[in-house]
Parts: C-alpha cells; structure tokens; sequence
C-alpha cells in the first residue's frame, strides 16, 4: 500500500462484488482520484484503514457485512468517520435509501449505472470533500496545512523514519519583532506580510516537505527523509535569505528577519510533542543569540528551558504573594553633598532566600508581558514611599524605570494617574526612566504619552542615554528632563579616551539643550571628581549609596541630613 501522507490527490474506495459494475465504476473515476478496490466488507474496511479514502462507493449486498453494515462501521472510525459514503446499489426501495442516509451516506445511486451523470455526482461529492479537508487542515489567511494537518503528517513521517531508521526535522520560525508591523501599521498590513511570507516559505520548501503555519507569526518546517544536519542547516540559512529580502507591501518597504530553532528526530526526541518543544527552545535561544539566525536544540537547551519555566513560575508566584520588594539607590548632588533623588529598583529574594538578578528576570517579565503587573507593583508601591518621605520633610522625587512593554500598554498613562491619586503624591516628585529604543518605536503615540506625563507633572529621563539609537531628532521633539549618563563610559572614562570624550559630549548637549544631567554607575572619588571638572555634579553609585530597602533609605537621609547640620555648625 502506498504511503500517501503527504500526497494531495483525493482517494476513493470502490467496494462492490459484481465485476461488470466495478468496471464501469472505474471506468468513470479513473482520472478523478486514486482509486482502490474492494469486493467484501471486512476487505474494504482493511484497505479504508490503509489508504483513508476521502469517498467511498458502496454497494448493498455484498457476501459477509452488509453495505449498511460497512457504513456504520466506517463512521465510528475516528480515522474514517469524514470519508464521503456514496451508495450505489440495484436495491432501489425507498426504504433502502432512507436507510442509507441513516446510516451516514451522503448519496445514493441507482443502478444500473449511466455513467455520465454517475461521475458527475461522484466528482461533486470529491469537490465537496476536498473542499472540506481543505478549511479543516489548512490555515485561513495564508493557505498553509494548520496544526491539525501538520500533526497527521508528522505522526506519518515518523512511522517511516521508525522502519527505515530515517531522520524527521522540525523547524521552528518565528518573526522578530513582527509584533512592531502589526503595533504600527495596523493588523490588515501585518497580514498582508504574512501571506507574502507563507508564499516565500512554500516557494523554498523541497518535494516532500511541509510548512504550516500555527498561528501569529510562527511558522513550522517538516522535513522528512532528512540526510544530515549539514543539509538542515543549508535549507534553514536559505529559509532566513528568503525571509530578510525587503517586503514591497502597498509601496512600503519592509525588512523582516527571522529566528529558527530546530529538533530531530530521532537524536532530540522521539514524539510529536517534544519535538515541538525542543524546537521552540532553539529558536528561544536563536532569539537571544541576536536573532536573524538559526539554532540546532541541545541538552543545554532543554536545562535552560526547564530554568525559564521555574523562574516563570516563581515570578507569579511572587507576585501573587507579594514579596517583590522595591529599593532604593540616591542620586547625590556631589558638589553640594545632597541627595535630590532616588531611583527605585526591584528586587526579589525567591522562596530558598537567594536573591534574583533583575538581570534574570526582567527580560523574562518583558517576553511573557508580566512586567505590566510587575511594573504597576513597583510604580505604586514607589509613590506610596515618596509621599512618606515628603511627609517625613524629605521633598526629593523617585524615579522609576519604565520598559517598553509597560509604555507600550494602553493602560500605561491610567495606572500613573491612577498611583498618584490612590497615593495623593503631586507629580513633580515622580519621574519615569525610560530608553531611547522607547522613543523610537512609534514617535507620534511616545510623544503624545509623554506630553500627558508632563500634564500630571511627572518628570521624563532618559536612562542608558547613549547606548541606544544614533538619531538625537528625539532630544528635541519629547519634553525630556534628564539624561543620564550609561555607567558603562563612567567606568572606563578614566582610562578611556573614547568614553570620556563621549561624556564631555553628553554634558555639552544637555547643556545646550538645557536638561539636567545624572552620571551612573559612579564607584570611585577619581570618577566623581573627574565628572566635576567635566561639568556633571548629580551621581548615581556605588560610592555613595547601595540600592537599599526603604527603611534602610530613612536611616540614610537622616544621617546625612545631621552631617550637614554638623558641618554647617563647624564653619568658621
């Protein structure tokens, strides 16, 4: 029997026992479908399980199982419940054709035959089924084989990769950053880039391959019959080709890339399910390495996954149970020895009492969306600390980090608005640290949100400011405050000549531009007198303060505060 999992050619069963009516039956289907025969009904439903036709033309009588008989057992196959039953049959009573219908028979026809109007109607019945499998198996908006579809012909590729010992490959694709085209141009053009790329993907697929589309942006490779990993890695290198030459959409240009992640079988895994898996887990990992690339599943992998998982998990959980807690780290006007901010800074310490690096979690948080809930946590929780460090005398704002997901959420300005009036905190002692890549995804709705920031009167600051986009358009189109300096060219500014010229040019532009200027990561006197000279007195490190609990924060501002009234006591 042949194997015809990945054959588009609709198949019929002929089952009669009167050899002058099966030829005439074939005879008049013969180029309409792949046909096979069967002359009893035990014979045709072992050759049905075999070759699951899509139609079936039965006879009544027949020796053994009745035609009736054959039908009600085809239909509570699972495998062949959907297979078009057509009864042809001399018993032509209406009692036979009631029955017929009763037991799951889409049509009944009289013999004897007239073949002309006999294949018309069984051609009929193949368009209808065709037609059927078709919305089914396939998906809606890009023609591609769906989940259903690619699952049959994954389960029929490793039957035969098990008697042959072959190697079946899954391929994992994924989109990077699609979910930009969708956010800014609108769903109907993501949609068109879709189409063009299921077109692409199915133009670059070999014979007896399958790509199917999943949903979203994620696309799959069956490959069966594989030779080696040098050939998967020579189609997965072709695939990302494809995929990064410019999209021509409605006149727009687009540059898309892809990430691909792939498992084989029978050296990853031995299941459809895990195959999946592993393959997502590559392509996670493609992702990470810089995208626009592919990555072959491995142990290691499958470690880090299961590490992604718990650390998931015990993200909720702690948010649930509400032990994120939230520090603070001062911003120390160096020359005049005063604090004038704080940044707050989440922190998490799991259920064993080790503490989790943001460095960990927080790129996590921003993939699952979890950093909305995190965020809304740690904004609220910040205004409520200020309001009490105003009401103790202490009149300094606290900053809070904002990632792109958070400004990106429609509920962003709802939930400042709504922190400062739960906490009644005035807006000038709020300030949001974003990054330039914020400002760059959507210029028009970033600048409208930070206008109505500056309405409430919380103050904008630009955190990394330097390591981001190359354009300064920005610097004067948004109401930005502060720009801080990234610790990573006050770290090497002493020894650096590059780094400590790009900071004399950061404090030029802020200048020039009249914004307020705040160097990070400051860990030595060298460094902090070195800002000074270059014209920078606010500072953030290690030198002056830790990130510390709130409690922890009163103690510090009042120590300081008694140095002052010290000092002040001790001038001649």
């Amino acid at each position: 029997m042949p194997n015809r999992s990945f054959s588009n050619k609709p198949v019929l069963l002929i089952v009669e026992d009167q050899v002058s009516d099966l030829k005439l039956l074939s005879a008049a289907v013969q180029d309409l479908a792949e046909v096979f025969f069967a002359k009893a009904g035990r014979e045709a439903l072992d050759i049905a399980r075999q070759c699951r036709p899509d139609v079936v033309l039965l006879d009544i009588e027949m020796p053994g199982l009745s035609g009736f008989e054959v039908c009600r057992m085809l239909k509570a196959d699972p495998e062949l419940l959907h297979a078009a039953v057509i009864f042809v049959s001399a018993h032509t009573k209406t009692s036979n054709e009631l029955l017929a219908l009763e037991c799951g028979g889409v049509d009944f026809i009289k013999k004897p035959l007239n073949v002309p109007v006999t294949r018309a109607r069984i051609k009929a019945h193949i368009a209808l089924r065709n037609e059927a499998k078709r919305l089914a198996n396939h998906d809606a908006l890009t023609g591609l084989p769906n989940r259903i579809l690619l699952q049959d012909r994954t389960e029929q590729a490793l039957k035969k990769a098990r008697r042959s010992n072959g190697r079946v490959a899954m391929l994992l694709l994924d989109l990077d950053n699609f979910k930009v085209i969708n956010d800014s141009m609108g769903h109907s053009i993501g949609d068109l880039v879709l189409q063009e790329v299921a077109s692409r993907l199915s133009h670059s697929l070999p014979l007896q391959g399958t790509v199917s589309r999943q949903g979203g942006d994620e696309f799959i490779f069956l490959l069966p019959d594989v030779l080696g990993f040098d050939a998967i890695g020579d189609f997965a290198e072709r695939v990302l080709a494809t995929i990064s030459t410019p999209f021509f959409i409605q006149g727009n240009r687009y540059n898309i890339f892809a990430s691909i992640g792939i498992s084989i079988f029978p050296e990853d895994s031995g299941d459809i399910e895990s195959l999946y898996r592993y393959a997502d887990a590559a392509m996670y990992q493609a992702k990470v390495l810089g995208r626009n690339r592919y990555y072959f599943f491995s142990d290691s992998i499958e470690t880090s996954m299961r590490a992604r998982h718990l650390l998931d998990h015990g993200m909720r959980s702690a948010l649930e149970d509400g032990i994120f807690n939230v520090y603070y780290q001062a911003k120390v006007d160096a020359k005049n020895n005063q604090v004038v901010g704080l940044e707050a800074l989440v922190r998490w310490c799991n259920n064993e009492g080790v503490f989790i690096s943001p460095s960990e979690f927080i790129p996590l948080a921003e993939e699952t969306g979890l950093i909305v809930s995190i965020g809304r946590y740690v904004l609220l929780q910040a205004c409520k600390d200020a309001k009490m460090l105003h009401d103790l005398g202490y009149e300094i704002p606290v900053s809070v980090n904002i990632s792109v997901v958070q400004f990106r959420d429609e509920h962003f300005l709802g939930m400042v608005e709504s922190a400062l009036k739960e906490t009644r905190l005035e807006g000038r002692f709020l300030e949001m640290e974003i990054t330039e890549g914020v400002l760059a995804r959507d210029i028009d709705n970033a600048r409208e949100k930070l206008m109505n920031l500056k309405f409430l009167g919380v103050g904008v600051s630009i955190d990394d400011f330097g390591t981001g986009y190359s354009s300064l358009a920005y610097l004067k189109r948004f109401p930005i405050d502060v720009l801080k300096i990234d610790k990573s060219f006050v770290r090497d500014m002493l020894v650096d000549k590059c780094d400590s010229a790009i900071i004399d040019a950061i404090i030029k532009l802020a200048e020039a531009l009249e914004l307020k200027l705040v160097a990070e990561g400051v860990e030595t006197k060298e460094q902090s007198d070195a800002l000074l000279k270059k014209g920078c007195q606010v500072m953030q490190g290690y030198l002056y303060c830790h990130p510390i609990p709130i409690t922890q924060m009163c103690s510090f501002l009042a120590s300081r505060v008694e140095f002052d009234a010290v000092s002040i006591e001790n001038l001649p």
